[in-house]
Protein backbone atom coordinates (compact mmCIF):
# COMPACT_ATOMS: atom_id res chain seq x y z
CA UNK A 1 0.00 0.00 0.00
CA UNK A 2 1.48 3.38 -0.95
CA UNK A 3 0.38 6.91 -0.07
CA UNK A 4 1.14 10.49 -0.99
CA UNK A 5 0.03 13.46 1.09
CA UNK A 6 -2.03 15.79 -1.05
CA UNK A 7 -1.70 18.80 1.20
CA UNK A 8 1.03 19.90 3.56
CA UNK A 9 0.46 19.65 7.32
CA UNK A 10 2.80 21.93 9.22
CA UNK A 11 4.24 21.59 12.71
CA UNK A 12 1.90 22.47 15.58
CA UNK A 13 3.11 22.14 19.14
CA UNK A 14 1.29 19.38 21.00
CA UNK A 15 -0.07 17.78 17.82
CA UNK A 16 1.03 14.51 16.20
CA UNK A 17 3.66 14.73 13.51
CA UNK A 18 2.65 14.54 9.88
CA UNK A 19 3.94 11.59 7.88
CA UNK A 20 6.32 12.42 5.06
CA UNK A 21 4.95 11.49 1.61
CA UNK A 22 5.85 8.62 -0.71
CA UNK A 23 6.03 5.59 1.54
CA UNK A 24 4.88 1.97 1.39
CA UNK A 25 3.35 -0.07 4.23
CA UNK A 26 4.17 -3.73 4.89
CA UNK A 27 3.07 -6.30 7.48
CA UNK A 28 4.77 -9.50 8.60
CA UNK A 29 3.82 -12.23 11.05
CA UNK A 30 6.34 -12.28 13.88
CA UNK A 31 7.46 -15.37 15.74
CA UNK A 32 5.26 -14.27 18.66
CA UNK A 33 2.20 -14.59 16.43
CA UNK A 34 1.61 -10.82 16.39
CA UNK A 35 1.43 -8.98 13.09
CA UNK A 36 4.04 -6.22 13.00
CA UNK A 37 4.04 -3.31 10.57
CA UNK A 38 6.90 -1.70 8.67
CA UNK A 39 6.72 1.61 6.82
CA UNK A 40 9.37 2.46 4.22
CA UNK A 41 10.30 5.85 2.77
CA UNK A 42 12.76 5.17 -0.08
CA UNK A 43 15.40 7.76 -0.86
CA UNK A 44 16.85 8.73 -4.21
CA UNK A 45 19.75 8.32 -4.36
CA UNK A 46 19.71 5.90 -1.43
CA UNK A 47 22.38 4.91 1.05
CA UNK A 48 20.97 3.48 4.29
CA UNK A 49 18.09 3.54 6.81
CA UNK A 50 16.69 4.71 10.17
CA UNK A 51 13.17 5.40 11.44
CA UNK A 52 10.04 5.69 13.66
CA UNK A 53 6.62 4.15 12.94
CA UNK A 54 3.84 6.11 11.13
CA UNK A 55 5.75 9.41 11.29
CA UNK A 56 9.53 9.60 11.58
CA UNK A 57 11.18 12.11 13.86
CA UNK A 58 10.36 15.53 12.45
CA UNK A 59 13.91 16.17 11.25
CA UNK A 60 14.25 12.82 9.45
CA UNK A 61 12.58 13.99 6.24
CA UNK A 62 14.51 17.25 5.75
CA UNK A 63 17.61 15.56 7.18
CA UNK A 64 18.54 11.92 6.44
CA UNK A 65 15.86 11.25 3.80
CA UNK A 66 16.85 14.21 1.65
CA UNK A 67 20.49 13.24 2.10
CA UNK A 68 20.01 9.82 0.53
CA UNK A 69 19.05 7.63 3.48
CA UNK A 70 16.13 5.26 3.25
CA UNK A 71 13.88 5.64 6.28
CA UNK A 72 12.41 2.41 7.62
CA UNK A 73 10.14 2.35 10.66
CA UNK A 74 8.38 -0.44 12.50
CA UNK A 75 6.08 -1.03 15.44
CA UNK A 76 6.20 -3.59 18.27
CA UNK A 77 3.93 -5.09 20.89
CA UNK A 78 3.03 -2.57 23.56
CA UNK A 79 2.72 -2.86 27.32
CA UNK A 80 1.03 -3.85 29.55
CA UNK A 81 0.51 -7.13 27.65
CA UNK A 82 4.07 -7.29 26.30
CA UNK A 83 7.08 -7.07 28.57
CA UNK A 84 10.13 -4.99 27.66
CA UNK A 85 12.22 -8.00 26.60
CA UNK A 86 9.38 -9.12 24.28
CA UNK A 87 9.31 -5.63 22.78
CA UNK A 88 13.04 -5.87 22.21
CA UNK A 89 12.55 -9.24 20.48
CA UNK A 90 10.05 -7.60 18.10
CA UNK A 91 12.52 -4.82 17.28
CA UNK A 92 15.32 -7.27 16.56
CA UNK A 93 12.99 -9.35 14.40
CA UNK A 94 11.97 -6.23 12.47
CA UNK A 95 15.62 -5.61 11.60
CA UNK A 96 15.91 -9.24 10.56
CA UNK A 97 12.86 -8.77 8.31
CA UNK A 98 14.39 -5.63 6.81
CA UNK A 99 17.65 -7.37 6.02
CA UNK A 100 15.75 -10.14 4.22
CA UNK A 101 13.20 -7.99 2.41
CA UNK A 102 14.56 -4.51 1.70
CA UNK A 103 16.72 -5.67 -1.23
CA UNK A 104 13.58 -7.12 -2.83
CA UNK A 105 11.38 -4.09 -2.06
CA UNK A 106 13.89 -1.36 -2.88
CA UNK A 107 16.16 -3.14 -5.37
CA UNK A 108 19.37 -4.99 -4.60
CA UNK A 109 21.42 -2.26 -6.23
CA UNK A 110 19.70 0.43 -4.16
CA UNK A 111 20.29 -0.73 -0.59
CA UNK A 112 23.24 -2.01 1.43
CA UNK A 113 21.79 -3.96 4.35
CA UNK A 114 25.09 -3.81 6.22
CA UNK A 115 25.17 -0.01 6.26
CA UNK A 116 22.41 1.05 8.58
CA UNK A 117 21.74 3.36 11.50
CA UNK A 118 19.13 2.86 14.21
CA UNK A 119 17.32 5.81 15.75
CA UNK A 120 14.62 6.08 18.38
CA UNK A 121 12.99 8.67 20.62
CA UNK A 122 11.83 8.20 24.20
CA UNK A 123 10.67 4.53 24.41
CA UNK A 124 12.21 4.08 20.97
CA UNK A 125 15.47 5.38 22.39
CA UNK A 126 15.29 2.66 25.04
CA UNK A 127 14.85 0.10 22.28
CA UNK A 128 17.64 1.23 19.94
CA UNK A 129 20.24 1.43 22.70
CA UNK A 130 19.31 -2.12 23.74
CA UNK A 131 19.19 -3.36 20.15
CA UNK A 132 22.75 -2.20 19.56
CA UNK A 133 23.91 -4.72 22.16
CA UNK A 134 22.44 -7.59 20.12
CA UNK A 135 22.46 -6.76 16.40
CA UNK A 136 24.96 -8.52 14.14
CA UNK A 137 26.26 -6.99 12.03
CA UNK A 138 25.92 -3.97 14.31
CA UNK A 139 24.54 -0.63 13.16
CA UNK A 140 27.04 1.92 11.95
CA UNK A 141 25.66 4.36 14.52
CA UNK A 142 22.92 4.76 17.12
CA UNK A 143 20.82 7.88 17.66
CA UNK A 144 19.15 8.01 21.07
CA UNK A 145 16.71 10.89 21.41
CA UNK A 146 15.87 11.27 25.13
CA UNK A 147 15.48 7.55 25.84
CA UNK A 148 16.12 5.94 29.23
CA UNK A 149 19.34 3.95 29.42
CA UNK A 150 19.30 3.22 33.16
CA UNK A 151 16.06 2.27 34.93
CA UNK A 152 17.88 1.94 38.24
CA UNK A 153 19.73 5.24 38.48
CA UNK A 154 20.61 8.60 36.96
CA UNK A 155 17.43 10.31 38.07
CA UNK A 156 15.01 7.42 37.36
CA UNK A 157 15.44 4.44 39.78
CA UNK A 158 12.18 2.51 39.42
CA UNK A 159 12.88 0.57 42.62
CA UNK A 160 13.21 3.64 44.82
CA UNK A 161 10.92 2.93 47.83
CA UNK A 162 10.26 6.66 48.12
CA UNK A 163 8.91 6.96 44.58
CA UNK A 164 5.59 8.74 44.33
CA UNK A 165 2.49 6.58 44.72
CA UNK A 166 -0.92 7.06 43.21
CA UNK A 167 -2.19 8.18 46.62
CA UNK A 168 0.00 11.28 46.35
CA UNK A 169 -2.20 12.70 43.59
CA UNK A 170 -5.80 13.96 43.44
CA UNK A 171 -8.45 11.57 42.05
CA UNK A 172 -8.24 10.95 38.30
CA UNK A 173 -10.89 12.72 36.22
CA UNK A 174 -10.38 11.22 32.77
CA UNK A 175 -12.78 9.27 30.55
CA UNK A 176 -12.03 5.99 32.34
CA UNK A 177 -12.18 5.16 36.03
CA UNK A 178 -8.89 5.11 37.89
CA UNK A 179 -9.52 1.64 39.32
CA UNK A 180 -9.97 0.25 35.82
CA UNK A 181 -6.72 1.88 34.71
CA UNK A 182 -4.86 0.56 37.72
CA UNK A 183 -6.17 -2.98 37.21
CA UNK A 184 -5.19 -2.90 33.53
CA UNK A 185 -1.52 -2.53 34.41
CA UNK A 186 -1.66 -6.28 35.07
CA UNK A 187 -3.48 -7.27 31.89
CA UNK A 188 -1.38 -9.94 30.15
CA UNK A 189 -3.99 -11.22 27.70
CA UNK A 190 -2.35 -11.53 24.24
CA UNK A 191 -5.74 -10.86 22.65
CA UNK A 192 -5.58 -7.30 23.99
CA UNK A 193 -2.18 -6.48 22.50
CA UNK A 194 -1.80 -3.28 20.50
CA UNK A 195 1.17 -2.52 18.27
CA UNK A 196 0.22 1.10 17.59
CA UNK A 197 -1.36 3.61 19.95
CA UNK A 198 -2.02 7.29 20.44
CA UNK A 199 0.74 9.10 22.26
CA UNK A 200 -1.26 11.36 24.58
CA UNK A 201 -4.59 13.13 23.89
CA UNK A 202 -4.83 13.37 20.12
CA UNK A 203 -8.53 12.49 20.08
CA UNK A 204 -9.25 15.68 22.03
CA UNK A 205 -7.44 17.83 19.47
CA UNK A 206 -7.98 16.22 16.08
CA UNK A 207 -10.86 14.67 14.18
CA UNK A 208 -10.41 11.20 12.71
CA UNK A 209 -10.07 12.85 9.30
CA UNK A 210 -7.34 15.18 10.55
CA UNK A 211 -5.49 12.31 12.20
CA UNK A 212 -5.75 10.23 9.02
CA UNK A 213 -4.30 13.12 7.03
CA UNK A 214 -1.37 13.46 9.40
CA UNK A 215 -0.54 9.79 9.89
CA UNK A 216 -1.82 8.44 6.57
CA UNK A 217 -3.35 5.41 8.22
CA UNK A 218 -6.78 4.09 9.12
CA UNK A 219 -6.11 4.59 12.82
CA UNK A 220 -9.42 5.14 14.66
CA UNK A 221 -10.41 6.54 18.05
CA UNK A 222 -11.95 3.30 19.30
CA UNK A 223 -12.57 2.83 23.02
CA UNK A 224 -9.63 0.43 23.20
CA UNK A 225 -7.33 3.00 21.59
CA UNK A 226 -8.58 5.82 23.84
CA UNK A 227 -8.18 3.60 26.90
CA UNK A 228 -4.59 2.75 25.97
CA UNK A 229 -3.78 6.44 25.50
CA UNK A 230 -5.35 7.38 28.82
CA UNK A 231 -3.50 4.55 30.54
CA UNK A 232 -0.24 5.97 29.22
CA UNK A 233 -1.17 9.50 30.28
CA UNK A 234 -2.41 8.45 33.73
CA UNK A 235 0.62 6.25 34.38
CA UNK A 236 3.05 8.97 33.30
CA UNK A 237 1.43 11.61 35.51
CA UNK A 238 0.26 9.69 38.58
CA UNK A 239 2.12 6.41 38.72
CA UNK A 240 5.43 6.79 36.85
CA UNK A 241 7.74 4.39 38.69
CA UNK A 242 5.39 1.73 40.03
CA UNK A 243 3.29 1.87 36.87
CA UNK A 244 6.32 1.08 34.71
CA UNK A 245 7.37 -1.73 37.05
CA UNK A 246 3.94 -3.32 36.62
CA UNK A 247 3.18 -2.59 32.97
CA UNK A 248 6.62 -2.77 31.38
CA UNK A 249 8.56 -5.18 33.59
CA UNK A 250 5.71 -7.47 34.81
CA UNK A 251 6.89 -7.55 38.41
CA UNK A 252 4.43 -10.30 39.37
CA UNK A 253 6.46 -12.83 37.38
CA UNK A 254 9.43 -12.59 39.73
CA UNK A 255 9.63 -14.51 43.00
CA UNK A 256 11.79 -11.93 44.75
CA UNK A 257 12.80 -8.29 44.56
CA UNK A 258 16.39 -9.35 43.82
CA UNK A 259 15.25 -11.32 40.76
CA UNK A 260 13.22 -8.34 39.55
CA UNK A 261 16.19 -6.04 40.04
CA UNK A 262 18.42 -8.45 38.10
CA UNK A 263 15.96 -8.44 35.19
CA UNK A 264 15.61 -4.66 35.16
CA UNK A 265 19.38 -4.39 35.28
CA UNK A 266 19.56 -6.55 32.13
CA UNK A 267 17.36 -4.00 30.35
CA UNK A 268 19.57 -1.01 31.20
CA UNK A 269 21.74 -0.17 28.18
CA UNK A 270 24.35 1.68 30.21
CA UNK A 271 24.74 -1.20 32.67
CA UNK A 272 25.13 -3.68 29.81
CA UNK A 273 28.28 -1.81 28.81
CA UNK A 274 30.11 -3.16 31.86
CA UNK A 275 32.89 -5.50 30.73
CA UNK A 276 32.47 -4.60 27.06
CA UNK A 277 35.12 -3.02 24.91
CA UNK A 278 32.99 -1.91 21.97
CA UNK A 279 29.64 -0.29 21.16
CA UNK A 280 28.50 1.52 18.00
CA UNK A 281 29.19 5.26 17.65
CA UNK A 282 26.35 7.05 19.41
CA UNK A 283 24.59 10.40 19.05
CA UNK A 284 22.55 11.67 22.01
CA UNK A 285 19.80 14.24 21.56
CA UNK A 286 18.14 15.70 24.65
CA UNK A 287 16.51 18.79 26.13
CA UNK A 288 18.12 20.08 29.31
CA UNK A 289 14.72 20.67 30.95
CA UNK A 290 13.23 17.26 30.13
CA UNK A 291 10.93 16.43 33.06
CA UNK A 292 10.13 12.89 31.84
CA UNK A 293 13.61 11.52 31.10
CA UNK A 294 16.35 13.39 33.00
CA UNK A 295 19.25 14.77 31.01
CA UNK A 296 21.54 12.83 33.36
CA UNK A 297 20.48 9.64 31.55
CA UNK A 298 22.13 10.77 28.30
CA UNK A 299 25.09 12.28 30.11
CA UNK A 300 25.83 9.05 32.02
CA UNK A 301 25.62 7.04 28.79
CA UNK A 302 27.96 9.45 27.01
CA UNK A 303 30.46 9.32 29.88
CA UNK A 304 30.52 5.53 29.93
CA UNK A 305 30.93 5.30 26.16
CA UNK A 306 33.82 7.75 26.22
CA UNK A 307 35.52 5.61 28.87
CA UNK A 308 35.36 2.83 26.25
CA UNK A 309 36.72 5.17 23.52
CA UNK A 310 33.42 4.94 21.62
CA UNK A 311 32.77 7.99 19.38
CA UNK A 312 29.98 10.07 20.93
CA UNK A 313 28.23 13.33 20.17
CA UNK A 314 25.96 15.07 22.67
CA UNK A 315 23.40 17.56 21.38
CA UNK A 316 21.53 19.13 24.29
CA UNK A 317 19.16 22.05 23.74
CA UNK A 318 19.01 24.40 26.77
CA UNK A 319 15.57 24.78 28.34
CA UNK A 320 13.97 22.19 26.03
CA UNK A 321 11.62 19.48 27.29
CA UNK A 322 10.63 16.00 26.14
CA UNK A 323 10.03 15.61 22.37
CA UNK A 324 11.44 19.11 21.84
CA UNK A 325 12.77 18.19 18.39
CA UNK A 326 9.29 18.02 16.84
CA UNK A 327 9.78 21.64 15.80
CA UNK A 328 12.68 20.78 13.50
CA UNK A 329 10.64 20.22 10.34
CA UNK A 330 13.01 22.22 8.13
CA UNK A 331 16.64 23.20 7.94
CA UNK A 332 15.38 26.79 8.19
CA UNK A 333 14.05 26.34 11.76
CA UNK A 334 16.17 28.27 14.24
CA UNK A 335 18.44 25.89 16.11
CA UNK A 336 18.78 23.33 13.30
CA UNK A 337 22.46 24.15 12.71
CA UNK A 338 23.19 23.96 16.44
CA UNK A 339 21.29 20.82 17.52
CA UNK A 340 20.34 18.74 14.44
CA UNK A 341 23.07 19.32 11.89
CA UNK A 342 25.86 18.04 14.20
CA UNK A 343 23.94 14.75 14.58
CA UNK A 344 23.62 14.47 10.79
CA UNK A 345 27.32 15.21 10.34
CA UNK A 346 28.11 12.52 12.91
CA UNK A 347 26.16 9.80 11.10
CA UNK A 348 27.61 10.86 7.75
CA UNK A 349 31.10 10.32 9.19
CA UNK A 350 30.37 6.87 10.61
CA UNK A 351 28.12 5.38 7.92
CA UNK A 352 31.11 4.57 5.71
CA UNK A 353 33.47 3.31 8.43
Amino acid sequence: MAYEIAEETSYQEGFPRAAAPNFTDHVFLSRSGAELAVRIWPADPPTTMAGHHFTPLAWMEPGPLQRGFHIVSHNYRLSPQARIDEQLEDCLEAIEWCRANLPVILGRDRVDINRYIICGESAGGVMVTLMAHHLRPPPKAVINAYGIVDFLGNGVNLLDPNAQNISDFPPWTGEFEEERLKAYLYDRNPANILTDALFWDEWEKLSVADLSLRLKTEFKYTERIRFQAELHKWKSICFPSKGMIQATFHDEKFSSSSELKKFIDSMCSVRLLEGKTWYPPTALLHGTSDSIVPLSQSQAFANKLREMDVPVIESYEPGAGHVFDDKYTSILVEGWDVYIQPVLNFINIHIDK
